[in-house]
């Protein structure tokens, strides 16, 4: 926890999430690492996720034996959001990235994606501020 304070010395705990795999803290909010899918509160490093996916040597998301990390909540798995629609990207599902290096870390549906560029939509990633590549 970290102490916060505010105008008039008003101190506030502020918690700060730690990952349940590597037990360091994540700063970042919750939709731009892997929120536990069933949304019980734990949440895991994107980074830890990915590293479990290359330990599997996983070529594709979109391949339906693809395993995700477990929750201790017995529920869910740690999986990314997506960038849209906010729901947890969980394979099999097509993923695309919203941009490119050194960001990268923003990630959609890949039928969402598809849904924004139909409707002619522009956005920026949230972290970096780089337009979205559609």
């Amino acid at each position: 926890k970290h102490c916060v304070y505010f105008r008039g010395f008003t101190m506030a705990m502020v918690r700060v999430p730690e990952c349940e795999v590597c037990q360091e803290k994540v700063p970042l909010p919750p939709h731009f690492e892997a929120p536990c899918s069933v949304q019980c509160g734990r949440i895991c490093h994107l980074d830890c996720t990915q590293a479990y996916l290359r330990a599997q040597n996983v070529s594709s998301f979109e391949v339906g034996t693809t395993r995700l990390i477990d929750c201790p909540c017995g529920k869910g798995v740690y999986a990314p959001m997506c960038a849209i629609c906010r729901r947890s990207l969980l394979p099999p599902t097509a993923l695309a990235q919203t941009c490119s290096a050194p960001c990268g870390r923003v990630l959609a549906h890949r039928a969402c994606m598809l849904a924004v560029k139909a409707f002619g939509a522009r956005r920026e990633c949230q972290l970096c501020r780089q337009p979205w590549q559609l």
